[in-house]
């Protein structure tokens, strides 16, 4: 077991490099002077990191549709990037809060949060606006219009009465559970109660849960709770630690493209310069998680049954959310085949890029999704490369079931017939929709 002051000293290391560092500022200088046309006429990464990828239409497409299924895959990647950066500038504040409470040592960490949030932010707009003009150059208007989802499908969304009664009734239960550690209690949680503010965000990305399956009062919840206890702040950065893990599965494929056009003396196109950036800017935050993740919790008094069963219920919850499915259409991505998925790709068969009839569209998905073919197996090669490092990591982790120690659920997922199975089932939901609605 580490000391404390052993924990805290590496931490301060951590953060005092990070202040020495320059990515974010060369991030901001990409962001600022990037032009879509400058860079539209070149892969961003290896064309395994595609959309599509290794799927019957891939193979059929023409060399410009394959580099902007490469396109569209940065962007896929990096808008769930994007909506998981503003997650954690939320929740780096609201554990930071209940993690300083500990006394003036632990100051430093609210500190280094504080600053690692300030970079997200700059992260986020530099992908929002490649995004942006990535999307609109290819799609056209049409990619920001989602008709199709909202007008034809029945969302199930919690009433805003629903929500806020069972958020009450939630943190009611982690209020009585926590009883007596009332000074762990993050200040900046009472903000949100005084001025009647949901605790969590709206957005679905991996703390929230990437199939957008979660009621919003369970984000609420486990928000309340990283506030609240010490133990569980720890246990926000276990979390955070996994996410890091998925990023750097893809990321660091990008990082090695990006030195090999160098190596070459290659024109690197600014995205893939971006990623290369946030790739070392990122490395800094990952040995923040790992450190009050695995280390800092050992040093605390021993918790409680329910902190224990809330912080295996989250590592649980991140695992059937985010990790434990195949889709065979994106390489390095594994919440399977959602009806926000199938939609997207429709429309995107249909876009100026294929031009593609409903009936043509509805031909090319069913091959893409409920057949066997090498985007399958891609997948399925990143799965098992990101589900080996974070056993590595729940290993040392000695508060979790074996469950989430192991990693069973994302295990699980490593089927291809599975999610053949899985994606046939949706899809004929889907072709009858479609059908419907051209009838």
């Amino acid at each position: 077991m580490n000391s404390v002051n052993t924990v805290l000293r590496n931490l301060e290391k951590n953060y005092r490099n990070n202040l020495d560092s320059d990515y974010t500022e060369k991030i901001d200088e990409l962001d600022k002077n990037f032009k879509y046309s400058n860079n539209s006429n070149y892969y961003w990464s290896e064309p395994e990191l595609s959309l599509l990828y290794g799927t019957p239409l891939y193979e059929a497409a023409s060399s410009s549709q394959k580099i902007a299924l490469n396109h569209l895959f940065w962007i896929f990647v990096y808008k769930t990037i994007a909506d998981s950066e503003v997650e954690i500038t939320h929740y780096n504040t609201i554990s930071a809060a209940s993690l300083s409470s500990m006394g003036d040592d632990y100051k430093m960490i609210a500190e280094q949060l504080e600053y690692e949030t300030l970079q997200e932010r700059r992260h986020i707009h530099a992908f929002y606006k490649v995004s942006y003009q990535t999307q609109k150059a290819l799609l056209g208007k049409q990619a920001f219009i989602d008709s199709l989802n909202k007008k034809h499908f029945k969302h199930n969304m919690e009433s805003l009465q629903t929500i806020n009664f069972s958020s009450s009734i939630l943190e009611f239960i982690a209020k009585m559970m926590l009883k007596g550690k009332e000074q762990y209690h993050s200040q900046y949680l009472k903000k949100f109660s005084e001025e009647n503010k949901p605790i969590s965000t709206s957005t679905n990305g991996f703390f929230n849960g990437l199939q957008g399956n979660l009621p919003q009062s369970l984000p609420q919840f486990f928000a309340f709770n990283w506030g609240s206890s010490p133990f569980l702040a720890c246990n926000y950065y276990t979390v955070r630690y996994i996410a890091n893990l998925a990023l750097k599965n893809y990321e660091h494929g990008i990082h090695k493209y990006y030195k090999k056009l160098q190596k070459q003396n290659q024109f690197v196109p600014v995205p893939t310069t971006i990623s290369h950036y946030h790739f070392l800017d990122e490395a800094f935050h990952t040995t923040t998680s790992l450190f009050l993740a695995r280390d800092l919790y050992k040093n605390m008094p021993s918790p409680r049954v329910y902190e224990k069963i809330v912080a295996n219920l989250k590592v649980y919850v991140t695992q059937s959310e985010n990790l434990s499915l195949l889709s065979g259409v994106l390489p390095n991505s594994f919440i399977g085949v959602s009806r926000f998925l199938m939609i997207n790709i429709y429309k995107l068969l249909q876009s100026p890029l294929f031009s593609m009839s409903s009936v043509e569209a509805l031909h090319w998905m069913d091959k893409c999704l409920c057949h066997e073919h090498e985007g399958f197996h891609v997948n399925l090669k990143f799965h098992q490369k990101l589900l080996s490092d974070i056993r590595n990591f729940t290993a040392q982790v000695d508060y979790l079931w074996p469950i989430n120690r192991e990693m069973r659920l994302m295990a699980s997922g490593a089927s291809i017939d599975r999610a053949i199975k899985n994606n046939t089932k949706a899809f004929k939901q889907f072709s009858r929709f479609v059908s419907n609605k051209n009838g």
